[in-house]
């Protein structure tokens, strides 16, 4: 096996076809949440299509988004995914992604301290601690936590030799409802913080339980 087909690499058209199934069962989806969500707009749809052709370029050139010199990819993930990569369509939310800057830069350290510390962990681990660290507050983005956080979980799956989460009609719910708990949950509190490792745990085994290498062009790249 060369060095190249050791990298997993994304199958996007699983991923759309996935992202898309779930659009399309969205209303359906959404009465079962505890706590009902937006809708899956086609916006949001290809512009996730578009966070995870970044992150797979990403993960080929073994870019180290957690280094000093990494962390501004993981800033782009997050304005993908709320503007995608149309120049015009940024030039219109510039006051927005200024201040999205200043937020990241002001709250990423911990995070970052974090992987670089644990990055030779469990993978599924250290994907759902770096989840719950970004999704709870105060949280790392000023919108798109979520789906910023479920990529940035895949990233340090992929670079884990593991398969990526990927959002389908068959963990919906068990993805939306943990994490509008999570949401919820202030790790600068006492409370905050007793809760946050239940959570980690919780989402860890939702991590084992919901990565599938169906979504990797390469599966033979995959650990064990």
């Amino acid at each position: 096996m060369s060095k190249k087909d050791k990298i997993p690499r994304l199958h996007i058209d699983r991923i759309a076809e996935a992202l898309l199934e779930v659009q399309r069962q969205f209303p359906l989806i959404n009465r079962r949440l505890k706590m009902h969500r937006e809708h899956l707009s086609d916006e949001i749809i290809q512009n996730m299509l578009s966070a995870y052709k970044h992150l797979d370029d990403l993960v080929a050139e073994q870019v180290k988004i957690f280094s000093d010199d990494g962390l501004s990819e993981i800033l782009e993930l997050n304005h993908i995914v709320l503007c995608g990569r149309d120049a015009k369509i940024r030039m219109e939310y510039t006051h927005h992604l200024i201040e999205t800057s200043k937020r990241f830069y002001d709250l990423i350290q911990p995070v970052k301290r974090y992987y670089r510390k644990h990055k030779d962990s469990s993978p599924t681990k250290v994907a759902s601690e770096v989840y719950v660290g970004i999704l709870s507050r105060p949280q790392l983005f000023i919108e798109g936590n979520h789906r910023t956080g479920a990529l940035l979980a895949s990233y340090v799956l992929l670079m884990g030799g593991c398969s990526p989460f990927v959002l389908n009609v068959d963990n919906a719910v068990s993805y939306f409802d943990p994490s509008g708990q999570i949401k919820f949950s202030d790790k600068r509190s006492f409370k905050g913080k007793f809760k946050l490792p239940k959570y980690e745990k919780e989402f860890k085994l939702f991590l084992e339980n919901n990565i599938s290498d169906r979504f990797v062009l390469n599966p033979q790249s995959l650990k064990g």
